[in-house]
């Protein structure tokens, strides 16, 4: 009884090493199979997330690309926009001077004692002075207020004669010159004393 004790004893062992070796075996190959469904779902998820870098490389270059052309564009239209400012400040600058000559004009023609440059608007100059300074070239109020009073003066005894020596023509250029910048008030003022 012994000896059967002793051999159902080792049997139930041998089955029971032979279970559990089986056991292992099969958790074994169950685990490996896990393990090889794991690292075949690791390995497509690295391949849609390398297949998504290499789509990302792609736009950040074209995004790159695209900022490049941008800033040129930024810097030709700042070029364009500091060309425009020159061009609106010498527009303004001509829309000033062009309302100045205007006004000058517009003063001119409303001096009620005499025509534009009429030279016999200045006290001293009449019809035969006046065509003397006039054949010398000096026919506007500029050129007599731009004369020096000598020069005058000699224009006065070489083209008229000695007759002429006795006019004074000292005030003549400043007078020709308050005609000019229609500074009329004080053309009358200066006027009036050099009557008395």
């Amino acid at each position: 009884m012994a000896e059967r004790f002793t051999a159902d004893l080792l049997f139930i062992i041998i089955v029971l090493l032979v279970a559990a070796l089986l056991g292992f075996l099969i958790g074994y190959y169950v685990a490996r199979g896990r393990a090889r469904r794991k690292i075949a779902t690791l390995e497509e998820e690295k391949a849609a997330l390398e297949d998504r870098v290499r789509k990302l490389d792609t736009e950040l270059r074209k995004t790159e690309a695209e900022k490049t052309s941008l800033q040129g564009d930024i810097r030709r239209m700042d070029d364009e926009i500091a060309s425009l400012k020159l061009t609106i400040d010498k527009l303004e600058k001509e829309e000033r001077l062009l309302a100045e000559t205007a006004a000058v004009k517009a003063e001119e023609a409303a001096r009620p004692h005499a025509a534009a440059d009429d030279l016999k608007a200045v006290l001293g100059i009449g019809p035969k002075i006046s065509r003397l300074l006039m054949n010398r070239g000096i026919s506007s109020w500029q050129a007599l207020s731009e004369t020096a009073p000598e020069s005058i003066r000699e224009i006065l005894v070489t083209d008229g004669g000695e007759r002429f020596r006795v006019h004074n023509p000292d005030s003549w250029p400043h007078q020709a010159r308050l005609l000019r910048e229609g500074r009329l008030d004080e053309l009358k003022e200066l006027q009036g004393k050099l009557e008395r």
